[in-house]
C-alpha cells in the first residue's frame, strides 16, 4: 500500500510543467509537479480556467519536445503519447488519469510506478478538450490539445 509521506509534500518537486492554454483557450494556466516517491512518481496538477462546457479533461505526457505547432494544431510538436515500454493505450507511460473541473478549476494527485520523474524531464504535458475513453487507439479519442507545458 502506498501512503503519502507528509514530508514529501513539503519538498520542492523534482520537475514541474508550467501549463499554458492554446490561443483558443488562452486563459488556461497552471502547474503539473513531479515528485520522486517509492519506485515511481507522485504527480500533482493544479489547473485554472478550463472551459466550462466540459467537466472532464484528458491529461497525458507526450513524446515531443515542444509546445509549438501550427494553425490547425497549436501543439503539434508535442507528438503522441509517451510510451517508453511499447504498450498500447491506456497503458502508455504518459497516460494519466482525467482532470475533473469544478467551475474551471481542477486539482489532482496521483501516484504512478510507470516512470521516475527524471524519465519524463523535457517532455510535454498536454491537456485535451475531452475525457479519455481508455480504449480508442492510439490516444483515447480525447479531443483537441487545449493546453501544454514542458516538464522542466
Amino acid at each position: 500500500m502506498f501512503t503519502v509521506n507528509r514530508a514529501l509534500l513539503l519538498q520542492r518537486p523534482c520537475y514541474k510543467a508550467i501549463i499554458s492554454g492554446s490561443p483558443k483557450y488562452d486563459k488556461i494556466h497552471g502547474t503539473v509537479s513531479f515528485y520522486k516517491a517509492c519506485n515511481g512518481s507522485l504527480i500533482i496538477a493544479e489547473i485554472f480556467n478550463l472551459p466550462s462546457d466540459n467537466g472532464i479533461f484528458a491529461m497525458h505526457i507526450h513524446n515531443g519536445t515542444d509546445c509549438c505547432g501550427n494553425e490547425n494544431d497549436p501543439f503539434a510538436d508535442a507528438g503522441s503519447h509517451l510510451d517508453l515500454l511499447n504498450n498500447q493505450h491506456p497503458f502508455h507511460t504518459g497516460d494519466l488519469p482525467a482532470l475533473f473541473s469544478n467551475n474551471g478549476y481542477a486539482w489532482m494527485a496521483v501516484y504512478t510506478n510507470r516512470f521516475q520523474p527524471m524519465q519524463v524531464k523535457g517532455y510535454p504535458v498536454i491537456i485535451h478538450s475531452a475525457p479519455d475513453d481508455f480504449h480508442t487507439q492510439p490516444s483515447g479519442n480525447s479531443g483537441e490539445k487545449i493546453a501544454c507545458g514542458i516538464i522542466k
